[in-house]
C-alpha cells in the first residue's frame, strides 16, 4: 500500500469505522457525508450506507471480521473519490484529525497483526503517527517452504 492515495482512503476508512460506536459517530456521520456531497451524492445517500456501516459494526460488538469488512468497504469508497477529486484530500485530512481527536482514549489505539509465510513479506499500518515494527522469526515451530520442482512437457525434472 504506497500509493499515498490507498493510504490516505485506508487511513479515513480506519478511523470512520473506529468512530462508529462512539460518541464521536454524529459529527464524524455529517462531516464524511458532506466531504461524498463533491462527487455528487446525496448527503441524505451516504449517511443512510454510513447508518447500514455504523449498525453492522454496533450489532456485530468486538467482531474484527465485521469491522474489517466495514474498513474495506470505507477504503474503497473513500480511494475513489480521492481518485476522481483530489481537491477532497484536505478535507479527508481534517475530517480524520477532527475524529481522532474525538474519540474515547481506549479507540486512539489499534492493534494489527500480519502475517507472510513461506518467504513472503508484508507490511502494513493504521492511522496517523503509525509506526511498523518488523519481527523475522526463524527455527522451529516455523515451515521451510521448498518450491516444487520445475514442470515441463516431460514432467518433472
Amino acid at each position: 500500500m504506497s500509493d499515498p492515495v490507498t493510504a490516505l482512503a485506508m487511513t479515513g476508512a480506519t478511523t470512520l469505522v473506529a468512530a462508529m460506536a462512539t460518541s464521536a459517530w454524529q459529527s464524524a456521520r455529517a462531516r464524511t457525508a458532506a466531504l461524498f456531497h463533491r462527487r455528487g451524492d446525496s448527503p441524505r445517500d451516504v449517511e443512510a450506507q454510513l447508518d447500514r456501516s455504523a449498525a453492522r459494526v454496533t450489532d456485530a460488538g468486538g467482531d474484527d471480521g465485521t469491522r474489517d469488512g466495514q474498513i474495506t468497504r470505507w477504503r474503497d469508497d473513500l480511494e475513489d473519490l480521492l481518485r476522481a477529486h483530489p481537491d477532497t484530500e484536505g478535507g479527508l485530512r481534517v475530517l480524520i484529525n477532527e475524529i481522532h481527536q474525538q474519540l474515547p482514549q481506549e479507540q486512539q489505539q489499534w492493534v494489527q497483526h500480519i502475517i507472510a509465510r513461506d518467504g513472503g513479506s508484508a507490511f502494513g499500518a493504521l492511522g496517523p503517527g503509525s509506526s511498523i515494527n518488523v519481527h523475522y522469526h526463524t527455527g522451529s515451530g516455523h515451515q521451510s517452504y521448498t518450491p516444487p520442482p520445475e514442470q515441463g512437457a516431460e514432467g518433472p525434472r
